[in-house]
C-alpha cells in the first residue's frame, strides 16, 4: 500500500469536509477555523478555575487551615501524599470536557487541556525548588483492560499537552497491576483501599534521572497520588507532586457562612 499517496489524497478530502461541515466548539457549537483547538476562547475563559488563595498541599481553594497541614479539604489525606495542584474545579464545563475526553473519544482535547496545566505545574515545580527544564512528566496509568477498551490513557494525553507547552519530557514510569473498581463513586476510605499497592514503577531510577511530576485528570481524595508516590519512591524516584486538570471535593461549610459550592 502506498501510504504517502493515500495521505496526499486524504488532504483535499479533509478540506472538503471542513467546508461542508466546519469544526465547532465542543461546548457551545460555535464555528471554529480548521486546525484550531476544539474549545473556543469564550468557553475556555468561562471554565471554573480554582480560585486563590489555594492550599499549598492539595491545591483547593483554602478555607480552614488544618492542624496536620494543608486545609480542611485535605486534612484526612495520607501523609505520604505530596503536593497536588489543579487548574479547574470539577464542575460545569470542566467536568463536561473530562467526560468528552475520557468517554466520548475526543482525544484532540488532550493537547488543549494539557497546556492549561502550565500555571499549576509551574507552581508545584517552584515549591519543590527544582528547574522546570529538569523535570519529567509521568502520566498516572489506567488499568490494561481500560486501556484496551478506550484505546488511550487520558492522563497520557494531558501529560503530552503539558509537555509541549512546557518543553518538558514525558515518560511512562508507572504501570497498574490490575483492574480496579471505578474511583468516581467511592468514599475516601474505599478509594484508599481500592488503589493500595496497585501501582509499580516500570524501571528503577538511575543517578541521572530527574525529579518526577505526576499528571492525572482529576484529584479528589489524594489516594491515587499517595499510591503513585509510594511506588515511585520505592523504585528510587523523587516525586515532587501531582498536577491535574480538575480538583473535586465535597461542599465545605465554614462556621457562620452559607455552604460554599465548589
Amino acid at each position: 500500500m502506498n501510504r504517502p499517496f493515500f495521505a496526499e489524497l486524504a488532504r483535499p478530502i479533509g478540506r472538503a469536509f471542513d467546508l461542508l461541515l466546519p469544526p465547532c466548539c465542543v461546548l457551545c457549537s460555535s464555528t471554529l477555523e480548521a486546525g484550531v483547538a476544539p474549545v473556543c476562547p469564550a468557553c475556555w475563559h468561562r471554565l471554573p478555575r480554582v480560585l486563590h488563595p489555594r492550599c499549598k498541599r492539595c491545591g483547593a481553594t483554602r478555607l480552614t487551615p488544618s492542624e496536620r497541614g494543608g486545609c480542611a479539604a485535605c486534612s484526612a489525606w495520607p501523609l505520604v501524599t505530596l503536593r497536588t495542584a489543579s487548574a479547574y474545579r470539577m464542575r460545569d464545563d470542566a467536568a463536561r470536557l473530562l467526560r468528552y475526553l475520557k468517554y466520548s473519544g475526543w482525544t484532540a482535547l488532550g493537547t488543549q487541556m494539557g497546556s492549561a496545566l502550565v500555571e499549576a505545574a509551574s507552581g508545584l515545580i517552584s515549591l519543590a525548588d527544582v528547574s522546570p527544564a529538569g523535570v519529567t512528566l509521568a502520566p498516572v496509568p489506567i488499568a490494561p483492560s481500560r486501556l484496551r477498551e478506550r484505546g488511550f490513557n487520558q492522563a497520557d494525553l494531558l501529560a503530552k499537552g503539558l509537555g509541549l507547552a512546557m518543553h518538558a519530557e514525558v515518560e511512562t514510569l508507572l504501570e497498574r497491576r490490575r483492574a480496579d473498581r471505578s474511583q468516581a463513586k467511592l468514599a475516601r476510605r474505599e478509594r484508599m483501599i481500592n488503589v493500595h499497592r496497585q501501582f509499580q514503577a516500570i524501571r528503577p531510577a538511575g543517578p541521572p534521572d530527574p525529579p518526577v511530576l505526576l499528571v492525572d485528570d482529576v484529584v479528589t481524595t489524594g489516594a491515587t497520588a499517595a499510591a503513585c508516590t509510594t511506588a515511585l519512591t520505592a523504585a528510587g524516584w523523587t516525586a515532587i507532586g501531582l498536577v491535574s486538570f480538575a480538583r473535586a471535593w465535597r461542599t465545605l461549610e465554614p462556621a457562620g457562612n452559607s455552604p460554599l459550592r465548589m
